[in-house]
């Protein structure tokens, strides 16, 4: 088992604009065996107006900072954020970049890069925006969140489905991209990512997993990883290095899926009493 300070349930959905995603938080911590200490955010319940060129800019900000709220009293050490959409990200790796500076590593593990700013975003949704928040100020506007990361603090996996704006700041700032065709032939690679002594957060957007394998979530992207491959890498990388938070988002469970898919990542994972396949 994985042991952390605290869970957070984070069931936003207006991020993705997709009310479905709501209930994957309550649905991820039934699957998933308790920390220390759970508590589930009050997030608003319904939706709000477009500002700023951000769809439910209003509920989103009032959702972050709830749940910068709940961080802030209990001020852990090792998180397990349960989303919702990736927006519930912004808080859980700002706060921990609070307490691990330079040393924290994130993995973005997402078929998406979540880069946009709300200028670039072809949708207005926050759920595209939420690592630009964190390492670009121009980001403003989304939430009203600073830049906590280096762009040496990054690297994407998985990622495959790329807005024109994203791809270009990709290439501008050189982020490190680990695709799914090497991560699925060689799952030890990712524990190769992260520099030695780095406080990892793994960021784990559940559209990485190629729809053949779990079609329960909001962005379904083809060319994604099986679910094994997907298990050995998470493996390979608790083997190697600190995990101190990771954060799961963008499931639907309303949708008809194999349930053993999750059990087997979120047992990789250390998040399950059972042994990983």
């Amino acid at each position: 088992m994985w042991n952390r300070d605290l869970d957070v349930l984070v069931p936003m959905w207006q991020g993705a604009d997709d009310i479905r995603v709501r209930d994957g938080a309550a649905a991820l911590g039934a699957l998933a065996a308790p920390g220390t200490q759970r508590v589930t955010v009050p997030v608003p319940a319904g939706g709000s107006g477009r500002e700023k060129g951000v769809r439910h800019r209003a509920a989103v900000v009032d959702g972050y900072r709830a749940h910068r709220d709940v961080l802030a009293r209990h001020r852990p050490r090792r998180l397990l954020t349960l989303g919702g959409d990736c927006a519930v990200e912004v808080a859980s790796v700002a706060h921990l970049a609070g307490r691990y500076a330079q040393r924290l590593f994130v993995l973005w593990i997402d078929a998406h890069g979540d880069l946009n700013t709300p200028a670039s975003s072809p949708s207005g949704t926050a759920h595209g925006m939420p690592l630009r928040l964190l390492l670009d100020a121009d980001a403003d506007g989304a939430l009203p969140a600073p830049r906590c990361l280096t762009r040496g603090q990054v690297a994407l996996v998985g990622v495959r489905d790329l807005d024109p704006a994203e791809v270009e700041y990709v290439r501008r700032h050189d982020l490190p991209v680990l695709d799914c065709a090497t991560l699925g032939a060689q799952p030890t690679r990712l524990a190769e990512v992260p520099p030695p002594g780095a406080a990892v957060y793994v960021h784990l957007d559940l559209d990485v997993l190629d729809p053949s394998a779990l079609p329960a979530v909001a962005v379904p992207t083809p060319g994604g990883l099986t679910s094994a491959a997907l298990a050995r890498s998470l493996t390979a990388l608790r083997a190697d290095h600190q995990v101190v938070g990771v954060g799961i988002t963008e499931y639907v469970p309303q949708l008809a899926h194999d349930q053993q898919v999750l059990n087997e990542v979120l047992g990789a994972l250390g998040l399950t009493t059972a042994p990983p396949t």
